[in-house]
């Protein structure tokens, strides 16, 4: 697996901070957060149980439709419909072609409760404008939907359950005195449904995402000229031209080895270009020589190993 350089972000938390972060976006892969689930490409969405199951299994045929992987569909969704036990599944999917099943249940649960709130009236006017304001109480109410799907994913060969998790995501809405909610109850459950469709599509699928790499930008420790060629190569950064930066920190490695922020930018760049062992070296290079925790240089570990362990993982499920 590699990981591209995408794009170039700068970052900049407020008008009022003295400097900009530099970060880097990285394309990359992941495996399906189940790995049972890997070798299941045709499939078939069955029932689901409850309130509201219909149109969460319709939802769900179309997530998985139209996900894709590297910029290709991943599924082939054969059939839809079918029983909601899982002891039905295997010979349900044998008879359409499938080679994983998947169902589960549904739970919708509405509540609205009460609160008081306060609105600004005017108590005194002069002509046409107002002198004086005083808050009023007023009632107001809110409206919780709360969707809990419990999906489960049989693959057919065996029978045997290779999936199955608890999902659970809320919305709600507030409105007071004689207002109208903003936002009808059919748009909170298909809201909500989308934080749990997004989160099974990733658990029986390998997905592409985006990472981000801050890099150091100042130099810090190197000589004068260096610095000048340092702050040179974050400008070309900045402006998207991570090649130019990449040449510009190597040389200068060469001559002033060492130094905490290039060796860290020079592990960005070995990430950016997919080479994570390499990466990994130069992030605890740049640990080694930072004289107090750094919060970037900890992120970034964390995230080339991550990078390297899905790029295992995906290996490991192509021998299958």
């Amino acid at each position: 697996m590699r990981a591209r350089l995408t794009t170039l972000l700068v970052v900049c938390a407020g008008l009022m901070m003295a400097a900009c972060a530099t970060t880097v976006d990285i394309s990359a892969r992941f495996p399906a957060r189940y790995a049972e689930t890997s070798d299941i490409r045709r499939i078939a969405v069955a029932g689901f149980d409850g309130y509201g199951g219909r149109e969460f299994q319709s939802a769900l045929q179309a997530e998985l439709f139209s996900a894709t992987f590297d910029g290709r569909p991943y599924f082939t969704v054969v059939a839809t419909g079918g029983p909601s036990n899982p002891r039905d599944a295997a010979p349900y999917g044998r008879s359409v072609g499938a080679q994983g099943v998947i169902l589960g249940m549904v739970g919708t649960d509405f509540n609205t409760s009460s609160y008081q709130g306060s609105e600004s009236r005017c108590v005194r006017w002069e002509g046409d404008k107002c002198k004086e304001y005083k808050s009023f109480p007023i009632p107001c109410w809110r409206r919780t939907v709360d969707l809990m799907v419990t999906p489960s994913l049989v693959n057919v060969a065996n029978g045997r359950v290779v999936y199955s998790a608890q999902k659970r995501a809320s919305r709600n809405t507030s409105w007071c005195g004689d207002q109208s909610p903003s936002t009808g109850d059919l748009a909170m459950v298909t809201d909500a449904q989308r934080d749990i469709l997004g989160d099974i599509r990733r658990d029986i699928a390998p997905y592409n995402t985006t990472l981000s790499a801050t890099l150091k930008t100042k130099g810090v420790g190197l000589s004068e000229p260096l610095k000048a060629q340092f702050t040179a190569a974050a400008k070309a950064a900045g402006s998207g031209d991570m090649a130019t930066a990449c040449q510009g920190w190597a040389s200068i490695n060469i001559a002033q080895p060492g130094n905490l922020d290039t060796v860290y930018d020079l592990g960005v760049c070995a990430e950016s270009a997919g080479d994570y062992g390499k990466a990994l070296t130069l992030y605890r290079q740049a640990q080694r020589l930072s004289p107090a925790q750094d919060n970037a240089i900890n992120e970034s570990i964390a995230r080339a190993q991550s990078l390297s362990d899905a790029r295992a993982a995906l290996a490991r499920g192509q021998k299958k």
